[in-house]
C-alpha cells in the first residue's frame, strides 16, 4: 500500500518566513551599528544618536509586525517606515549612506512582497531613489551624488534579486501545499473507493466460491435423494464421491479467497478443459442435456481465463437452481480479437428488470462486475416462459 507522508508545508513557509524576517532584524541591527560608528569617529553627537536609537527601536518594531500592519494598511506602513529613514539620515548625517543603503533596499523588497504589482512596487523603488537622491545631496553636496547613486543602485539590485528569488520560493511553497492538499484529498476518495472495491471483489469471489460449491453439493445431495429412492446405489454411491470431491475444491476455493490466493495455478490451466469439466459436473449434477460448440483456444491472460471460467459457472449454477431447464446451449468462440459467450437455455425465464432488486440474488451482479473489470460487455435477454440467453463479449 502507498503511504502518504504527512509534510506540513505551512510550518515549512511559516518557518521560512520567521527565519527571513529574524535575518533582516539582524541586518537593520548591523546597520544602525555602522551608522554610529561612522557618524561618531568624524563627529559624535550624543543626542541626536539617543533620537537615532530610540527611531531605530520603532523601525524594528514595526517590522517586526509589518505581516499584520501592511495587510491592511500598506502605503501607511510604508510612508512611516520611509519617513523613518529619512529622519534618522538627518540625525546622523555622517552615517546616512549606510542606514539608506542597508534599510532602502530593504524596504523595496518588502513591497516586492506584500504588492506583488510592478506598478505599486516601482512607485516604492522611485520614492526610495528619490529620498536617497535628496538625502546625499543635503548631507554631501551634488558632487558626490553619482558616485552615491551607483552605489544605491548595485545595492537595491542585488536585494531586490534575493527578494525575487526568496518571493518565488514562497509562492513554490504555496503552491506545493496546495498541491499536496489536494492529493491527500484525492488519497482519501482512492482509499474509500479501495476499501468498496475490496468489499465487492470479496463478496464476489465468496458468492463464486461458497455459494455455486454450495448449490453444486445441493443439486448432487438431490439427485443422490433421487436415486436412492429409486434403489439405484451404485449410481449414489458415484454421485456421493464426486460430492466429497467437489466439497474439498470448494473448501479449497474458500481458502484462497481469504488468503487472496489461489492455491490453483492458473497458469496452468487449460481454458477448454476447465469448461468441459464445468459442463460435464453441471450435467452428472442436473441430468439437463447441454450442447456445446467450443473452439479451441489456445492463449488466454490470467485475468481474462479466470473470469471467463467464473462466469460460464455462475451461468450454469442459475440455470440448475432458477431455471428449470431441459436443454442448455453453450457457445465459446474467437472471432478477431474478442472471446465471444453464449450460454442459452429454455427453462422459465425471468424480467431483467428485477436484477439487483432483490437481497440475496447476488448472481447477476457478480457476473456484470466480472464482465466490467475485465472491459468486456454483457447482454441478458429473458422473458417469463421463454428462456434466458447471456452474451458476453470480452476483448482479448
Amino acid at each position: 500500500m502507498v503511504k502518504f507522508y504527512n509534510f506540513n508545508t505551512s510550518t515549512f513557509l511559516s518557518d521560512g518566513l520567521i527565519l527571513s524576517r529574524i535575518a533582516n532584524i539582524f541586518w537593520i541591527l548591523v546597520a544602525y551599528v555602522g551608522t554610529m560608528l561612522l557618524q561618531n569617529i568624524q563627529k559624535a553627537l550624543f543626542f541626536q544618536s539617543i533620537v537615532f536609537t530610540f527611531i531605530i527601536a520603532i523601525y524594528i518594531l514595526l517590522y517586526s509586525f509589518s505581516h499584520s500592519l501592511s495587510h491592511n494598511r500598506s502605503w501607511v506602513y510604508f510612508i512611516v517606515q520611509g519617513s523613518l529613514i529619512f529622519i534618522s539620515s538627518f540625525l546622523v548625517p555622517k552615517g546616512s549612506p549606510v542606514i539608506l543603503l542597508c534599510l532602502l533596499p530593504v524596504l523595496v523588497a518588502q513591497s516586492i512582497t506584500i504588492f506583488q504589482k510592478s506598478i505599486k512596487i516601482l512607485i516604492i523603488f522611485i520614492a526610495a531613489y528619490f529620498l536617497y537622491g535628496i538625502v546625499i545631496w543635503l548631507n554631501y553636496g551634488l558632487q558626490e551624488l553619482p558616485i552615491f547613486i551607483l552605489v544605491f543602485f548595485i545595492n537595491l539590485t542585488i536585494v531586490n534579486f534575493y527578494s525575487v528569488i526568496f518571493n518565488r520560493q514562497v509562492q513554490a511553497s504555496l503552491r506545493m501545499e496546495y498541491y499536496l492538499q489536494e492529493l491527500e484529498t484525492a488519497h482519501q476518495k482512492v482509499e474509500k473507493l479501495t476499501l468498496a472495491n475490496e468489499r465487492q471483489r470479496m463478496a464476489r469471489d465468496l458468492h463464486d466460491t461458497l455459494a455455486q460449491g454450495l448449490a453444486g453439493l445441493i443439486m448432487q445431495l438431490e439427485a443422490v435423494d433421487a436415486h436412492l429412492k429409486n434403489g439405484n446405489t451404485n449410481r449414489s454411491q458415484e454421485i456421493i464421491h464426486q460430492s466429497m470431491i467437489r466439497a474439498r475444491e470448494t473448501m479449497r476455493n474458500a481458502r484462497t479467497v481469504i488468503d487472496d490466493l489461489r492455491t490453483k495455478s492458473i497458469e496452468k490451466t487449460d481454458f477448454n478443459c476447465e469448461v468441459h469439466r464445468k459442463i460435464e459436473e453441471f450435467t452428472e449434477a442436473t441430468s439437463i442435456k447441454v450442447d456445446y460448440d467450443l473452439d479451441p483456444i489456445a492463449v488466454l491472460s490470467n485475468l481474462i481465463m479466470e473470469h471467463s471460467l467464473y462466469m460460464i459457472s455462475e451461468c450454469l449454477t442459475n440455470i440448475a437452481k432458477h431455471a428449470q431447464a431441459q436443454r442448455v446451449k453453450i457457445m465459446v468462440k474467437k472471432m478477431n480479437k474478442y472471446l465471444i459467450i453464449k450460454i442459452e437455455d429454455d427453462g422459465v425465464g425471468f424480467k431483467t428488470q428485477t436484477i439487483g432488486k432483490y437481497s440475496g440474488n447476488y448472481g447477476l451482479l457478480g457476473l456484470n462486475e466480472r464482465v466490467r473489470l475485465i472491459g468486456g460487455k454483457l447482454e441478458i435477454h429473458s422473458f417469463p416462459f421463454s428462456g434466458t440467453k447471456i452474451s458476453i463479449t470480452v476483448p482479448i
